[in-house]
């Protein structure tokens, strides 16, 4: 019955998505990806403050299966343009799943280019000592496995025109500089101030802050130094590419 309610009920979500996708936003999507614990909500609501950008504050996994070159889950998408109301202002949506980072290729191929994808790159050793606040609370949530593989994927991309890569750390410690240049990578001559975007934001909290919005601060970069997270660091520190790939990206 649940799967009959899905093939009658989905296709008229996209049907009505699409509708209002063409209505409301002229501009080309923006697409974020990462390996988990990167970043990626932090960097949503930065961009959520640009008048321009609607963005959707689920992870929606819309890119995340795909059935003969056509992501198969597009309702999923849909469906939140439906549910949430939408700026008149706004002129393009924006997605992070972070699972989209190995999909990069479909998504291009889908959109004919016509989607800016951003991948959010943060020191591994930061990223596998981090733990999801709602999800298993109490373990580390990211393998310096997953890391490695992620983090690999998406700079398969990093020469591609549509494809930019910042770092966490960076968007942290040069702020301005960083979201100048994303600004110009987007095509919006908007630039947030530091100190004021998260009045202009509607993402203040989620499910993976363990907190509501704050400013920006760096009291996570580093965290892996904590004697709790030896063990764990050491392993990560012995691994050959673990450490190839932390040195590409100049982390050590």
């Amino acid at each position: 019955m649940n799967n009959i309610f899905k093939k009658i009920i989905n296709p008229l979500i996209i049907i009505i998505g699409r509708k209002i996708e063409k209505k409301q936003f002229k501009n080309i999507p923006i697409i974020i990806a990462a390996c988990p614990r990167s970043g990626t909500t932090l960097l949503l609501s930065i961009l959520d403050a640009y008048p321009n950008i609607h963005a959707i504050q689920r992870q929606t996994y819309a890119f995340c299966s795909w059935k003969e070159k056509i992501p198969d889950r597009l309702d999923r998408l849909y469906r939140e343009m439906i549910l949430h109301k939408i700026s008149s202002n706004t002129n393009r949506w924006l997605e992070k799943t972070p699972k989209n980072i190995k999909y990069f290729e479909e998504i291009l191929n889908y959109y004919r280019d016509d989607v800016k994808i951003i991948h959010v790159i943060r020191d591994g050793r930061d990223v596998i000592t981090s733990m999801h606040p709602k999800h298993k609370p109490n373990q580390y949530w990211v393998s310096p496995r997953r890391w490695i593989d992620d983090v690999n994927l998406g700079l398969k991309f990093e020469e591609y025109p549509n494809v930019l890569t910042v770092k966490y750390e960076d968007i942290i410690n040069n702020f301005n500089t960083e979201i100048e240049k994303l600004s110009e990578f987007l095509g919006e001559n908007y630039i947030p101030d530091k100190s004021s975007w998260i009045e202009k934001t509607s993402v203040k909290k989620s499910k993976h802050w363990a907190d509501p919005i704050q400013n920006i601060h760096s009291r996570s970069i580093g965290r892996w130094e904590k004697e709790k997270h030896q063990l764990i660091v050491e392993d990560f520190m012995n691994n050959p590419e673990a450490m190839e790939l932390m040195s590409r990206l100049g982390y050590i």
